[in-house]
């Protein structure tokens, strides 16, 4: 929605600073899909790179999802095409942004998040990729090339995609100074593999950051503009009830507000619209019906910080299951579930729930 765009400059300049201070030249941004880190990226980290010297490149790993190395070299072939007609970045960043905003508008697209038919980059599209880089450094001259690498998860969830990841490690580090990075992550348990994993090439290489949750502030902004420029005006409180109930998603929310600008809708008729179209796009019948009875049973103990090896949920497994409530058969569910990016499990933060609104689902199924 156009002028609608909550803009975090604060964050973007957290975020730039910490590069800035010179202890890592690469970051990770980390959050679940659909709580905003493309937009984000785009219309606040992106221009604000420009103002503090670097030439800012994006690139989608899910552009194409089975040959995310394409993604990477269309990113580099565009900055150097835009240097070398002394275009303005500020250009192929809207173009990026209308791109990604038109894909956002479309109802119920399902977005794939594994490769169907993972291709491996071969040895000359990988020298390519390094000579484009060894392009854009040359041309960007005084200035710092930010590489801006949406999805870095996607590297881990096929051997395919190993070549690729050591040839952009490989990229990184021989640039050091002249080219800094800034990753996201929808899938901790694919992004624990490739930057915690000891035999992977980005092992301590990246310095990780969660990615806050919008607050009241948003919401605040959202009812100023249905205000002015809608003439709706709601109380903040049935707002922040509806954040909460589409686990504080800025898309989905965007969703809401959509219905209740188009078709007048009260906040409860919208939201309950946007549940449903939730549960389409995201395939939760579907998932549902792929989950072992253990799996639903450990999911929804865990959505619930409950533990998941506990005396009472090992004696619902025995009771609700035709498999044994023990140890080995839970930690098989929980690893099932992160391989399904459902859940990841992080050294220090324990559990995460990696797929909001499929706790509600599955209570409504079993009410």
């Amino acid at each position: 929605m156009e002028g609608w765009h909550y803009p975090r400059t604060e964050l973007a300049e957290q975020y730039l600073g910490l590069l800035a201070l010179g202890i890592s030249s690469s970051l990770a941004i980390i959050a679940p899909r659909r709580k905003g880190k493309t937009l984000f990226i785009l219309q606040d980290l992106a221009p604000l790179s420009q103002k503090k010297n670097y030439i800012p490149v994006y690139a989608s790993l899910w552009q194409n999802i089975n040959a995310p190395h394409e993604g990477l070299i269309a990113a580099l072939e565009d900055a150097i095409a835009t240097l070398d007609k002394k275009a303005t970045f500020s250009r192929l960043l809207k173009a990026k942004i209308k791109k990604t905003t038109v894909s956002n508008e479309l109802l119920g697209k399902m977005e794939v998040e594994f490769a169907d038919n993972p291709s491996k980059p071969t040895s000359k599209e990988l020298a390519y990729l390094d000579q484009l880089l060894s392009m854009l450094v040359e041309k960007a001259g005084k200035k710092t090339v930010l590489l801006l690498i949406d999805e870095v998860q996607h590297l881990t969830t096929s051997t395919q995609f190993d070549p690729l990841a050591h040839t952009l490690r490989t990229m990184l580090d021989k640039r050091q100074g002249k080219v800094k990075s800034i990753f996201t992550g929808s899938s901790r348990h694919y992004l624990d593999l490739l930057l915690n994993e000891s035999k992977s090439p980005f092992y301590h290489f990246v310095e990780q950051h969660d990615f806050p949750d919008l607050d009241d502030q948003f919401i605040e902004f959202l009812r100023d503009k249905l205000a002015k420029n809608h003439q709706i005006t709601i109380a903040i409180q049935p707002l922040r009830k509806a954040f909460l109930d589409l686990d504080q998603s800025p898309y989905w929310m965007m969703k809401l507000i959509a219905q209740m600008i188009t078709f007048k809708a009260t906040v409860e008729e919208a939201l309950e619209y946007v549940l449903q179209l939730m549960e389409a796009t995201e395939d939760f019948e579907g998932i549902s019906k792929r989950l072992k009875p253990i799996d639903r049973l450990v999911f929804l103990a865990l959505c619930k910080g409950t533990n998941p090896f506990s005396k009472e949920l090992m004696a619902r497994i025995d009771k609700e299951t035709d498999v044994k409530g023990v140890a080995s058969n839970i930690q098989r569910a929980i690893k099932r579930l992160s391989e399904a990016s459902l859940i990841s499990q992080t050294r220090k933060d324990g559990y995460n729930i990696e797929k909001p609104g499929l706790k509600r689902y599955l209570e409504q199924q079993h009410q």
